[in-house]
């Protein structure tokens, strides 16, 4: 049985994309944030996580759509569509109809993270992570910080089984085995120093 998974698992990885793995992880991280909050396990209402998600994705891809065209450029909308999402399970969703500080940092990270696949380029390919660059702007001249709510205990079996297949997928797990050492020897350290 066990055999037959490992099987499964490799047959399904090697006929999808990379893109289309990682869209289909970070929709399933944001369809398990939904049902989560319907169920108040997460203190989110699921309307204003569906809403903000589909505002933010519109934002970029109504951006995607202006910076394609003035650089002339082939457009990959799954791009667009993963790096949406990663923007909406990083920024706090909509609070109330009135929540300016959320409309102002989801149109503004949209639109710089959607800007710096055609700046910030090399060869047509990105130099940032274009969610994290945004962020990165945005905290730095608008003084906002998304919140990565999604960083949730309740999330982490879904966040960890999907980077897991990420990490088969790009046959990487020494990166993964790298980060975990380096991590533990910090927080060994960090309890250390605080006497915990």
């Amino acid at each position: 049985r066990e055999m037959n998974l490992y099987r499964s698992t490799d047959d399904f990885l090697n006929r999808i994309t990379m893109y289309k793995l990682v869209l289909y992880y970070v929709l399933v991280i944001l369809v398990a944030a939904i049902i989560l909050c319907l169920f108040g396990v997460l203190s989110y209402s699921p309307l204003a996580l569906i809403f903000s998600a589909a505002f933010i994705t519109i934002i970029c891809l109504i951006t995607n759509t202006i910076f394609a065209w003035a650089f002339r450029a082939p457009t990959n909308t799954e791009s667009v569509y993963i790096t949406a999402i990663i923007l909406a399970l990083i920024i706090t969703p909509l609070s109330s109809p009135t929540d300016w500080v959320f409309f102002s940092l989801a149109t503004w990270a949209s639109i710089l993270a959607m800007a710096s696949k055609y700046i910030l380029a090399i060869g047509k390919k990105h130099i940032f992570n274009p969610a994290a660059i945004a962020l990165v702007l945005t905290a730095i001249f608008l003084n906002q910080n998304a919140s990565w709510w999604v960083g949730s205990a309740v999330l982490a079996p879904v966040v960890l089984i999907g980077g897991l297949l990420v990490a088969k997928k790009i046959l990487r797990f020494d990166l993964v085995i790298s980060f975990l050492v380096t991590s533990l020897i910090v927080t060994i350290f960090s309890f250390v120093q605080n006497g915990i």
